[in-house]
């Protein structure tokens, strides 16, 4: 039993999926109600400028949307990785047709347009649960924690055909389930591409970008849950369809359930008290188990976390819960981009330490590849976390 357990359920018209593991809200992915321009969504996109100082193109996506796509994110099938780079003018036309996805959404609030509108990418991948294909790539990266010699051989059989992420949940797959879903993003690619085809060089949508519950098995994979309960039959029923494609075993496994209230008007969300914990996510200040608090502030170039001691017994107890509770926030909200932490001031360098190896492990389980700097010579822990999808307080705006 790993203690993990998923949630999803409908709250005011958006999927919510809550990862809960021992009572308490590790992780949240919330769509907005407008899932347009959403992160990994394919597109059939038409090139309608070339900005050479910032060497990328604008892209028509249809239906209002563009995006902006940096020359360092084009790439095209057959290309060689030792192929060199050129500007965006040598690798794109105006009116070109390319096939591209959402590589991070856009910034509802910026002072720079280009930032306002989501970045793309050419380098694509049809995403399934263990396996990332790509049409694009030829080649095969292995998540480093695989130590599984017999996943890794089979992986090395999938090279020659197309590139693949093998992520770091196939290692507790079988051989026959990875080729089994190897056989379905490729087939999933295909009727992409007929799609593709067929659109007489019109932008518009190929592949909606994936909803909570499905980023959620992704990065996770439904091995790590104990239990995945659903709260109404509408996603049940394609929680079973996404079964039925990628693993068909838990659809008929008692770790998949369909909430059953106990009374009248109850919500999935009110086991192990989900809402509290979404509800307490509007408040800046958030209060830890020591007497101390953290104050999130969020602004136009960072995200600042401020520590304060409180009512803490000592400053390194207050350091520490904060260190925890910092990253566990910074995953809820959906926090990106460069994250500066003021901790209580230490004096010995071994203090220091040990709390940088705290918040190394405190964002250890983020798939979001944050990136732990160490202090500046004013003591403040630098953290930068990559940008996917939007943050939390945006997409409830979307």
């Amino acid at each position: 039993m790993s203690g993990y357990e998923l949630f999803a359920d409908d709250i005011d018209g958006r999927m919510h999926a809550a990862v809960v593991r021992k009572g308490v809200v590790t992780d949240l992915y919330v769509d907005p109600i407008d899932m347009t321009g959403a992160w990994a969504a394919l597109y059939l996109g038409k090139v309608i400028k070339l900005d050479k100082k910032l060497d990328a193109a604008i892209v028509d996506l249809g239906n209002g949307l563009s995006g902006f796509l940096p020359a360092k994110h084009v790439r095209f099938p057959g290309e060689g990785p030792a192929e060199t780079r050129t500007g965006i003018a040598d690798l794109l036309k105006p009116g070109q047709m390319v096939t591209v996805q959402i590589k991070s959404e856009a910034k509802n609030e910026s002072l720079h347009e280009q930032h306002k509108l989501p970045r793309l990418t050419t380098k694509i991948y049809v995403m399934g649960q263990h396996l990332l294909y790509s049409p694009v790539l030829n080649s095969v990266t292995i998540s480093r924690s695989i130590q599984n010699e017999k996943i890794i051989g089979m992986t090395a059989r999938l090279k020659g055909k197309g590139g693949w992420l093998v992520q770091s949940t196939a290692e507790k797959a079988d051989a026959a389930t990875l080729e089994a879903e190897s056989r379905q993003l490729m087939h999933e690619w295909q009727i992409i591409h007929d799609a593709r085809e067929a659109s007489e060089d019109k932008p518009r949508l190929l592949k909606g970008a994936p909803s909570a519950l499905y980023r959620a098995l992704g990065d996770y994979g439904s091995n790590r849950f104990d239990h995945i309960h659903i709260g109404n039959r509408r996603i049940f029923e394609r929680m079973e369809k996404w079964c039925k494609r990628l693993q068909p075993d838990l659809a008929t496994s008692k770790r998949l359930r369909l909430f059953k209230p106990e009374k009248p008007e109850q919500r999935l969300f009110e086991i192990d008290d989900i809402y509290s914990t979404l509800q307490a996510l509007d408040n800046d200040i958030v209060h830890l188990p020591c007497g101390g608090s953290i104050i999130i502030e969020p602004t136009h170039a960072m995200v600042i976390i401020d520590v304060n001691q409180g009512g803490a017994a000592s400053q390194m107890i207050a350091n520490m819960e904060a260190a925890a509770e910092s990253a566990r926030q910074i995953r809820l909200r959906n926090l990106s981009g460069a994250i500066l932490i003021d901790f209580i001031n230490m004096q010995l360098k071994s203090d220091r330490y040990q709390l940088y190896n705290a918040v190394e492990k405190a964002f250890a389980r983020d798939h979001a590849n944050a990136a732990i700097y160490g202090f500046t010579r004013l003591g403040i822990m630098e953290i930068t976390r990559k940008r996917r999808s939007s943050p939390l307080a945006e997409r409830l705006k979307r």
